[in-house]
């Protein structure tokens, strides 16, 4: 009994010991995480002309569509997104119509934007950003944002009160920080608030309501649309809470994921030149049809990766690691580049490389960028404030 028992033990010190020696080795990787959560943009483009070739009306419709290996999760992310777009469409199609029945003076050129992006894509949480601008010839477009956030695991379309660890601590902290934020100099000329009067009252009830926030890298943002406290020319108004001063009020379940490991990073190669055996490509982004197949690979394990454009997000997933890779089809110049890459690495350090094509040999290369405001399709979605689109 006595050498059944010493076996034993030797056999568990035995398999405690290579479990260590693969925690080191694993702790040398970056890891990945338990499941992809990917979104593709599609856009409906339209630019109407009377008979004198004059332009009255112009439409961008954006939407995402979220995939991911759990099927069921991103069918009920999707499903409640398109409760969305049936709304924006139908919006659309009343613009138009109004621009259409244009009659009588100088024709004027209407229009209709909805712009998509996500401001946090990981395992734990999925919000999703709809910036819309409609202009049915008022004095002004209208500007307003509309966004939706989902639990990323079940796909579910999450609530204050599902991610708080008390719903009424929870509001009320997001009440009294956003309005010190709000009474901050920020928001102030010549020593008097910019704001209306009665701008606590409306935080309360925007709070309350629970539709006028949602999450990003660095934490959760109320934000107020045009009028609601303040006038037009403020634009859309953002109030960051960061996740620092969250943790006693929201559920762990719902911060942002921590990453460990080594720092991955993002490799180019000409698509066409490319041994494709050799690369799981996830996914094809086609801006031009005709254009030169790029492929964007990952060596080591990349995080919350997006391609975009000037004016548009494109794609996005929230990591890619070795082996994976995103396919582009696009012109791709030598000088100024028009679609760029940004991603975070392991230790949460934001890279931002346009994609160039060189003017030596013609490979296709990555070039950091010196500012994410150099280019940066997603700049609505950042800092305090939106006073444009």
């Amino acid at each position: 009994m006595k050498k059944i028992i010493s076996v034993l033990l030797c056999c568990v010190m035995l398999g405690a010991l290579c479990a260590c020696q693969h925690g080191g080795d694993y702790e040398k990787r970056t890891p990945v995480p338990q499941f992809d959560m990917m979104a593709s943009y599609s856009f409906d483009d339209v630019d109407l002309k009377n008979d004198d070739g004059v332009s009255y009306y112009r439409q961008s419709l954006g939407r995402a569509e979220i995939s991911s290996k759990d099927e069921r999760a991103a069918q009920r992310i999707n499903a409640s997104l398109a409760e969305l777009y049936v709304k924006f469409k139908a919006d659309a199609e009343h613009t138009c119509r109004v621009a259409e029945d244009q009659h009588d003076g100088e024709t004027i050129e209407l229009s209709y934007y909805c712009t998509p992006s996500i401001s946090r894509c990981d395992t734990n949480a999925l919000s999703v950003v709809f910036d819309i601008s409609q202009d049915v010839g008022g004095l002004h477009a209208d500007y307003t944002r509309v966004s939706r956030s989902f639990n990323a695991d079940t796909g579910e379309q999450l609530t204050l009160a599902d991610m708080a660890q008390n719903e009424e601590q929870l509001k009320t902290f997001l009440k009294n920080y956003v309005v010190g934020l709000a009474a901050g100099d920020k928001y102030k000329e010549n020593g008097e608030s910019i704001l209306f009067e009665d701008f606590e009252t409306t935080i309360g009830e925007l709070v309350d309501a629970g539709s006028n926030w949602y999450l990003n890298d660095a934490g959760l943002v109320v934000y107020a649309n045009p009028y609601d406290i303040a006038p037009y020319s403020c634009g859309v108004l953002l109030f960051e809470i960061p996740y620092s001063v969250l943790e006693e009020f929201i559920d762990a379940d719902f911060m942002p994921v921590e990453y460990e490991g080594d720092n991955g990073m993002v490799l180019a190669d000409d698509g066409d030149k490319l041994d494709r055996d050799s690369i799981n490509i996830l996914d094809t982004v086609t801006v031009d049809e005709e254009g030169q197949s790029v492929v964007l690979s990952a060596e080591e394990t990349v995080y919350n990766v997006r391609i975009y454009t000037e004016n548009r997000t494109l794609w996005q997933r929230n990591y890619l690691t070795t082996g994976e890779g995103v396919e582009v089809k696009s012109y791709i110049p030598d000088t100024q580049a028009n679609i760029a890459v940004r991603y975070q690495l392991a230790d949460g350090t934001e890279i931002i490389r346009g994609i160039f094509q060189s003017g030596n040999d013609g490979s296709i290369i990555l070039i950091d960028l010196q500012t994410v405001d150099s280019f940066n399709a997603l700049s609505t979605i950042d800092g305090d404030e939106v006073r444009n689109f």
